[in-house]
């Protein structure tokens, strides 16, 4: 089911105990299309298309934290806030900011190839670069780039044929707020480690974002960790791998409801 609550876009399927999407960078809601699928007769599944981006993309992206406020209010209001959130990349630093405000009410939270480390000053540097270059020449070549690095070898055919529709209709001011918004985002790692519910880090073998010595330094912050490593994966199990990233998130999900007993 496709709804809108304040010009944000979501769709909401399954029944059960909730589970909560947020997408990366460049993507939208349809990223999750496969493992809703698979995971609805037990959850029910809100996917929301983030400010900018999808068919959301009619508003403005601002903060990490701002739009960790449109989230929480947007579940507030399918009093959903009892939930399970899982976020891919850019996903997983608004997710980082949401468990800052609103850690207590989660059940448990999945960092699917993100981080919770602000930028180095090299990548700040790097994505200052990168909105330069947007500024001067368009997205074209950026798009093209952007999808390439986000995949293992063995997958780019998948990335283009999922990837492009995605990415090719983000419209130029949400990309630059976006990368605005990732430059200038804290670190969380003192967040973490007071977060007290289960927490998945889910991370390719292939994944140039992020190095597994981080994920892991990451992962024992946290009171209730799982660290999972996809062989032949790069930045995009959901799509690279959707067996062995279905398999890794069903696991998670039932260790929080072992954990919480419902």
């Amino acid at each position: 089911m496709s709804l809108t609550f304040k010009n944000i876009s979501y769709s909401k399927v399954g029944s059960g105990p909730h589970l909560c999407f947020l997408h990366g960078f460049c993507e939208n809601s349809e990223i999750w299309e496969e493992l809703i699928a698979s995971l609805s007769s037990r959850f029910t599944c809100i996917a929301i298309d983030l400010p900018g981006f999808g068919k959301s993309s009619q508003m403005a992206f601002g903060s990490l934290t701002q739009v960790a406020n449109q989230v929480h209010e947007l579940l507030v209001a399918e009093n959903a806030t009892h939930t399970i959130m899982c976020g891919h990349s850019m996903g997983g630093y608004i997710l980082a900011d949401y468990i800052e405000q609103y850690g207590t009410e989660l059940r448990g939270a999945a960092f699917m190839h993100s981080s919770a480390m602000a930028d180095s000053e090299d990548k700040k540097i790097s994505r200052e670069k990168i909105i330069r270059f947007i500024e001067k020449n368009g997205t074209e070549e950026f798009f093209r780039l952007f999808i390439l690095g986000l995949v293992a070898p063995l997958h780019v055919d998948i990335a283009k044929e999922k990837m492009t529709p995605m990415v090719s209709s983000t419209p130029t001011s949400s990309i630059i707020a976006g990368l605005e918004g990732m430059k200038n985002r804290e670190d969380k790692r003192a967040v973490l480690s007071q977060f007290k519910k289960p927490v998945l880090w889910l991370l390719g073998e292939k994944d140039t974002h992020y190095s597994k010595d981080d994920v892991y330094k990451m992962a024992a912050l946290c009171k209730l960790s799982q660290v999972s490593v996809l062989e032949d994966v790069g930045h995009l199990s959901m799509l690279e791998d959707q067996k062995k990233c279905l398999h890794e998130v069903q696991a998670f999900l039932n260790f929080v409801e072992s954990v919480s007993g419902t």
